[in-house]
């Protein structure tokens, strides 16, 4: 099977080495034709429109079937909906498994990789640039930005220790500037081609999607689930027969994921609804053209975390807290350490003697090489951002400090099979 292929490809891949017994078991990120990178990059071939590195999805995926006369292409972001998740919901539920069928023609759902780290923050940037996280700068949910000189919370649009929304707003650091180079949008508009993007009101007012959505054409609110599939639908018939772009995100996997955990019956329960509903909609012959190519996708998976190390609690982490200029950067899943000079060695030589069962780590000179952030040149801030030390938590494990509130059920962020493979699905319509 063509999935099995590429799972195989995808786990053989590994760049560098890593310091661990378990360093198996990590996924690294296929930025060359294998992951979400390639998605702009495909949209843009098949649309006409040059995206610079031109790196579109390994032609393996679409199993020989020809994608010739594509005028419209339509891309469905499902949130937080793991390669393996989905798997295991069809392989429990026979509907589910016809429903996929059907969305596929019979193809199933085949495996790409996340960014790294696995997460919203930076895997959207990266479905809107098609740049790797070294090349976009937006390497993680927490961040020191040296322009402001704090560890700041990218989401929050805030300094990670504050409770103020929108404070780097207002201390000058606009999201129309916070990522290098064009997007996507601007690169479709720059072409005439128009874009829309479907997402909730929640995320339209967010600093994230002023800095992602950057250029396109036209944004369409939703603010229910009923009225997320007649706006989807309406769209798709107004634009069907036309030349044009359009994206939708639903994110009510990821959010049941961190309430209850990512094998909650609840969650199930979701990915069986939003697929059926997709496919009510795919079907029905007011917005089928035989030119649009859609495609189901996921930013990264998740999985449930049921051990935390906290580091400034922890006394056998205190040399690692000591080594610290301030607060964890990164990811629970993939931290970034902002260390004082000289106190590199003394972080891993704590986590080879006390935690090598449960944590790894990546000097950041090494991940750049290797691509683990892209292929990318680097952008001048990325640098600064990783910190001088990655630290990689194992499959159940999270890293906590004082500024993290550690309420999720399930994670996601790290380099494990299940936040690390997400799902692709396709169907010409």
């Amino acid at each position: 099977m063509i999935a099995d292929s590429l799972e195989s490809r995808i786990r053989r891949h590994r760049p560098l080495e890593l310091p661990a017994r378990w360093a198996d078991e990590v996924i690294f990120p296929y930025y060359n034709g294998l992951s979400i990178r390639n998605i702009p990059h495909t949209v843009g071939q098949l649309l006409e429109v040059a995206l610079p590195g031109d790196a579109p999805l390994d032609t393996m995926i679409w199993g020989g079937h020809s994608l010739d006369n594509i005028q419209r292409v339509v891309v469905f972001l499902s949130d937080g909906l793991g390669y393996l998740r989905l798997k295991q919901a069809i392989e429990q539920d026979t509907e589910l498994q016809e429903t996929v069928a059907r969305l596929t023609d019979g193809r199933g759902p085949v495996p790409l990789t996340s960014t790294a780290p696995s997460t919203t923050c930076t895997a959207l940037p990266t479905l809107w640039t098609g740049r790797g996280p070294i090349g976009h700068g937006l390497m993680a949910t927490r961040l020191y930005l040296r322009e402001v000189g704090a560890l700041s919370h990218i989401l929050h649009y805030r300094p990670a220790a504050s409770k103020k929304k929108d404070t780097l707003l207002e201390w000058g650091i606009l999201p129309e500037t916070f990522i290098p180079g064009a997007t996507f949008g601007e690169i479709l508009t720059e072409a005439h081609i128009p874009s829309r993007v479907i997402v909730t009101d929640g995320i339209q007012g967010s600093n994230l999607s002023q800095i992602i959505y950057r250029g396109v054409g036209e944004r369409i609110i939703h603010g229910g689930y009923s009225d997320t599939w007649l706006r989807i639908h309406q769209v798709l018939e107004a634009t069907a027969g036309q030349r044009c772009y359009v994206h939708i995100y639903w994110e009510a996997v990821d959010t049941l994921s961190h309430m209850h955990g990512s094998h909650h019956e609840w969650l199930t329960r979701e990915i069986k609804r939003q697929l059926s509903d997709i496919h009510v909609i795919l079907n029905s012959p007011s917005v089928q053209d035989g030119q649009t190519l859609v495609m189901i996708v996921a930013d990264h998976g998740h999985h449930n975390v049921s051990e935390t190390i906290m580091l400034h609690q922890d006394e056998r982490a205190a040399p690692i807290w000591n080594a610290s200029r301030g607060g964890l950067g990164g990811e629970t899943r993939l931290g970034y350490l902002y260390l004082r000079d000289g106190y590199r060695q003394q972080v891993m030589d704590t986590i080879e003697r006390h935690f090598s069962e449960c944590l790894t780590w990546i000097e950041p000179e090494v991940a750049v090489q290797s691509g683990l952030f892209g292929p990318e040149t680097p952008y001048i801030e990325s640098i600064h951002r990783l910190g001088d030390l990655i630290l990689v938590p194992r499959l159940n494990y999270r890293l906590g400090d004082h500024l993290r509130p550690l309420t999720a059920q399930s994670l996601h962020g790290g380099l494990s099979e299940w936040e690390m493979l997400v799902p692709l699905m396709w169907k010409v319509i």
